[in-house]
């Protein structure tokens, strides 16, 4: 498979943090790689479009990023980590009131788990007002980040671990005004 990817380590140590990357690359076996974007660029664009963002017309097109992807091979078949972030197209009174509220689960003040799966795995909905944005945008336009586990059977860390670090990176990095804490066992 050839080297691990200095670059690659670094990323997504900054957005899984050390350890869990540490643990994953155990769970992982000698196929370990890590695959990396950007985290500069994917903040600069975010910021962007949240201060693009604009109530009346809400035309973003929501750019989704995969700042760290983790591939490996245990017996014999690939497993991947995926680490997606973006700004969400539901907005907290989507997730919190009405018929939808019910498809949402609050783990924590301001934290909004999706119950259901999807290809990134099980969202996570956080208000993230940037400063220099319109009013509302926290909650209009919040932070949506979510972590897809496939086939990985070793489990040195879970992806409950993985998502919280992931959650509380990207807040770090765009500079969430709003303080959320995410908890601890987001999917059980």
């Amino acid at each position: 498979m050839g080297a691990v990817s200095p670059a690659g380590l670094v990323t997504c140590r900054q957005v899984f943090g050390a350890r869990n990357v540490g643990a994953l690359r155990v769970d992982l076996g000698d196929a370990f790689r890590p695959h990396d974007r950007s985290l500069t660029d994917m903040k600069e664009r975010m910021l962007t479009e949240a201060r693009e963002w604009d109530p009346v017309v809400d035309k973003l097109a929501r750019t989704t990023f995969r700042p760290c992807q983790v591939e490996g091979r245990v017996d014999g078949k690939e497993a991947w980590v995926t680490a997606t972030v973006g700004w969400s197209r539901y907005d907290v009174t989507f997730v919190t009131e009405g018929k939808h509220a019910r498809e949402f689960r609050e783990v924590a003040k301001g934290a909004y788990l999706d119950r259901r799966d999807g290809l990134d795995g099980r969202p996570l909905i956080m208000p993230c007002t940037v400063p220099g944005t319109r009013a509302g945008q926290g909650g209009k336009l919040p932070l949506q980040v979510s972590v897809a586990d496939t086939d990985r059977i070793a489990r040195s860390v879970s992806t409950d671990q993985l998502l919280k670090a992931l959650a509380v990176s990207t807040r770090e990095l765009l500079g969430c005004v709003e303080r959320v804490s995410v908890p601890e066992g987001l999917l059980s």
